[in-house]
């Protein structure tokens, strides 16, 4: 793959990102407007997630089998024409049934993606990285958009943009179906593999969307309007792209994850000691920082050394996904007794627990591969 092709690939992950950062960003407090309470919030989030799931393990799967092209580019039109539509909500009712709509076609080309850069031999780091920083451009632009042009301005801006990235992979040349010809392993084969590397994600992943459903709420109960809303989600990502182009493509894979996991815990609690938005700034760093070690780190450990990297990667994205389902749906019952503060001890615990499984996993997968070596040398 030429370096021109490299860019290629990382620009349609620069502008998806952004563009699906713009439209998602102020969703709650568009749900809100709409007359939507909180638990309805969370149930919403876990809709359109619920649509992400479906679609990307059937469109990842079968990327590995009929070639990636076809989801990448129909994915990313299909995108633009659903983020439009959601400009046309009226009720709260209707933008349910537009987000879903929206959820499906954002599930079917991120795997086929991932499976067609892996397969390139791109760094999935740096090929990462520029979706970070798609995120920190989306949350700047998601501000200025909705203080100017209101919230269903960022809908037509995330359209376009998809539709730059349409555009973009349609001159693709995208990686060909398995020439073998060999039969497709399970999902459920594909996921027993790496099994604590996609269970450890979606424990910290699901205590993160229990806060994240409530985030624009949270920042605004803490005095911050749209544009610093959006400058706090920008300095995250921004830390994350340094990170992720910088760092994680050199170091080993599982200790990214569990020292991502561990300092995701730490940042959750200073969160619940925010006494307002300004003690919130500073803290993005070490959220950025350890997402990009959790998400580089977890897709490397998932997709490395193995033929299957659609299916492997439509796991790792639908665990993502799943958690955006799982978490809000466990922060509308928490956030019904116990308010913002609790939602975010959850995410505190989600992740700390999410370390220690972990941890302890890879440490009794040691003590066996020992085991099992001191048994054939004592056969010797």
């Amino acid at each position: 793959m030429t370096d021109s092709k490299f860019i290629r690939a990382r620009l349609a992950n620069f502008l998806a990102t952004t563009a699906g950062t713009i439209a998602g960003t102020f969703i709650p407090l568009y749900a809100q407007q709409l007359h939507a309470d909180d638990v309805g919030i969370g149930l919403l989030a876990a809709a359109s997630s619920i649509a992400v799931v479906v679609a990307n393990l059937i469109c990842g799967r079968a990327a590995d089998r009929y070639g990636t092209r076809v989801f990448i580019v129909f994915g990313l039109l299909a995108s633009a024409i659903s983020t439009a539509l959601q400009f046309f909500a009226y009720d709260f009712s209707s933008l349910v049934v537009l987000r879903v709509l929206n959820g499906l076609t954002l599930g079917v080309y991120p795997a086929a993606l991932i499976s067609h850069v892996q397969a390139s031999k791109e760094r999935l780091g740096r090929f990462s990285a520029f979706g970070s920083l798609g995120w920190t451009v989306g949350s700047l632009l998601s501000g200025t958009v909705a203080t100017h042009f209101t919230i269903k301005g960022t809908f037509i801006a995330a359209s376009l943009l998809f539709f730059l990235a349409y555009l973009l992979t349609a001159r693709f040349a995208v990686r060909p179906p398995d020439p073998d010809g060999r039969p497709p392993v399970s999902l459920w084969t594909v996921f027993q593999r790496q099994r604590s590397t996609f269970l450890s994600v979606f424990i910290r992943h699901t205590g993160a969307h229990m806060v994240w459903a409530y985030w624009p709420l949270f920042l605004s109960k803490l005095g911050a309007d749209y544009f610093w809303i959006g400058v706090i989600s920008a300095i995250n990502s921004g830390v994350q792209f340094l990170v992720m182009y910088y760092m994680t493509d050199h170091a080993w894979s599982s200790g990214l994850l569990r020292l991502g996991l561990l300092l995701s815990g730490v940042t959750f609690v200073t969160f619940a000691l925010a006494p307002n938005f300004w003690w919130i700034l500073p803290t993005q760093i070490l959220l950025g920082i350890s997402w990009a070690l959790i998400y580089v780190g977890g897709l490397r450990a998932a997709t490395e050394g193995h033929r299957d990297a659609g299916a492997a990667s439509a796991i790792f994205t639908s665990i993502l996904n799943l958690s955006m389902v799982i978490g809000p749906l466990l922060g509308a019952v928490i956030v019904s007794w116990g308010g913002y503060y609790a939602v975010i001890y959850g995410g505190a615990i989600s992740s700390l627990a999410a370390f220690l499984y972990r941890h302890l996993s890879l440490t009794r997968a040691q003590r066996a591969k020992s085991s099992e070596q001191r048994r054939v040398s004592d056969q010797c």
